[in-house]
């Protein structure tokens, strides 16, 4: 026998409040309403939920509320919850106890092509063309050494035409690279980053004025191992969808 609206929606809400209420608090604490247990989550879990969720789960709660004190005939509730509502606490119950990992979002596409030190900068320029990048990882070996951009090689081209009156012919990646030091900032996280957390990265180091231009995935976060996956500014909605 299927299962009613109402008792799909408040399984999953119930998910959702019990989730948020073993993260924060112990046995015997007392429950400050859901309203104040999702702010207190969202500022020491942030990571963990993102702007979207927050808004979205506050009418949900509205509604459970609504749902949990209305009318009741027989012991039955009189109202239902939309379809929609249903899907919504679903999904965000889903998201909250199981978050997605970067490296799911990003499949194929955030899997970076890298580049070394010696090779050409026209070289690597003509990848980042083809491929539409605006950015490739630099490594001596397995280390990472830096990150090449376009707005780094434009400045390595300003200098170039200031010195020589001229582009000369070509280069090797790290002098290029030279150009990008104190201006692009990267973290290295480990594969089990969720894409919530990624978000908050972001999102975070933009509110200290120290912004990233990407955040590159490895197997346990160390720069001295190979990249699994590049998330930039421009994942910034996928991250937060």
């Amino acid at each position: 026998m299927a299962q009613r609206p109402y008792d799909l929606f408040m399984s999953a809400f119930n998910d959702i409040e019990a989730h948020l209420r073993q993260s924060l608090y112990r046995e015997g604490d007392r429950y400050q309403g859901f309203r104040a247990m999702l702010d207190e989550y969202q500022a020491k879990r942030g990571r963990r939920l993102n702007p979207k969720q927050y808004r979205e789960l506050l009418p949900l709660a509205e509604l459970r509320n609504a749902l949990t004190h209305g009318r009741r005939l027989n012991d039955q509730p009189l109202a239902e919850p939309t379809d929609a509502a249903v899907a919504a606490a679903r999904r965000l119950r889903d998201e909250l106890l199981g978050p997605k990992l970067v490296l799911a979002l990003l499949g194929q596409r955030g899997r970076p092509v890298t580049a070394a030190p010696g090779e050409s900068v026209r070289r690597v320029l003509d990848t980042m063309y083809e491929n539409d990048f605006s950015q490739v990882p630099v490594y001596d070996d397995s280390t990472y050494v830096g990150l090449l951009t376009t707005n780094t090689v434009a400045r390595w081209v300003a200098d170039q035409m200031r010195r020589h009156d001229g582009l000369a012919e070509d280069a090797p990646v790290r002098e290029a690279l030279r150009f990008s030091e104190g201006v692009e900032r990267v973290e290295h996280l480990p594969r089990e980053t969720t894409a919530p957390e990624a978000f908050w990265r972001f999102a975070t180091a933009a509110e200290d004025g120290r912004p990233l231009t990407a955040v590159i995935i490895t197997h346990s976060g160390k720069p001295t191992e190979a990249p699994l996956g590049i998330a930039v500014a421009d994942d910034l909605a996928r991250l937060s969808a």
